[in-house]
């Protein structure tokens, strides 16, 4: 198959784009610090800001010049954020929803028509656990994939009279440079949340450290590939992490957030 996996330079991309190639497929890997690179045996890189409309535009049709046609898309690029919603400036959110949101949906504006020319194709959205709750100086993340999830939900519905069918795969935390690109608001030193907000990242940032191989991810997406139907929706990760949606379902409101605070110390 012609796979183009959008944020395929590092992280969970960079091991879906490595498993998926090994398996024999042909991979379109996408990224802002690569340069165009057409390869046969190996990985094809094509320089992508999904910020940008143009370089968006300007890479798929070098991609598909290419292929020839799309089988699948997997978009993981995407951009964490960890802070106190008060901290955050209007700019701040912009900046993390353009990438979670508007980047997904540039790529998908330019892929869809192809696939609806071709009468089928595969869309696999990476999401995220966190999309589940409102987590405690998590909310802007949060908030991004809750949006992503709901914005797949009514895409599929859309898309499926064409034959194109989406999911998202929802991840916990897994070993990436995550942590190295979050954005951060800017939190004064007398800030009534700075002690909670610097035990909280620190305690994020090493369970990033120490968290499972994004391998795990790949094998998950490997699985997906294979299937003749895709759900609205998949998970994996910690033992934990797939109870905690679980949990909310079953719990009355309150008791869940209880959870939430008593978890996270506040």
């Amino acid at each position: 198959m012609n796979i183009f996996i959008v944020g395929a330079t590092s992280g969970i991309g960079k091991s879906i784009a490595e498993k998926l190639q090994f398996e024999g497929h042909r991979i379109f890997g996408f990224g802002r610090r690569v340069d165009d690179e057409i390869n046969d045996n190996g990985i094809s890189w094509i320089k992508m800001d999904v910020c940008k409309t143009e370089s968006v535009h300007s890479a798929v049709k070098k991609a598909t010049s290419e292929a020839g046609r799309i089988d699948v898309l997997i978009q993981c690029a995407g951009k964490g954020a960890i802070g106190p919603i008060e901290s955050y400036t209007p700019e701040d959110i912009e900046d993390v929803f353009n990438l979670n949101i508007l980047g997904i949906h540039r790529v998908n504006r330019e892929i869809i028509p192809l696939m609806r020319n071709q009468a089928n194709g595969k869309i696999i959205l990476i999401s995220s656990l966190a999309a589940e709750s409102g987590l405690p100086f998590n909310g802007v993340y949060s908030a991004s994939k809750a949006v992503l999830d709901i914005f797949t939900e009514s895409l599929r519905m859309e898309i499926r009279q064409f034959g194109i069918q989406a999911c998202v795969l929802q991840p916990g935390d897994f070993k990436t440079e995550v942590a190295q690109h979050r954005k951060i608001p800017d939190i004064a030193p007398d800030s009534p949340y700075k002690d909670q907000f610097e035990r909280i990242n620190k305690t994020a940032t090493d369970k990033v450290e120490f968290a499972g191989d994004p391998e795990k991810v790949a094998i998950k997406i490997s699985q997906l590939l294979k299937k003749r139907k895709l759900k609205p929706k998949y998970r994996v990760g910690s033992t934990i992490e797939l109870i905690m949606p679980k949990a909310k379902t079953i719990l009355p409101a309150s008791w869940f957030e209880k959870l939430l605070m008593k978890y996270y110390k506040l």
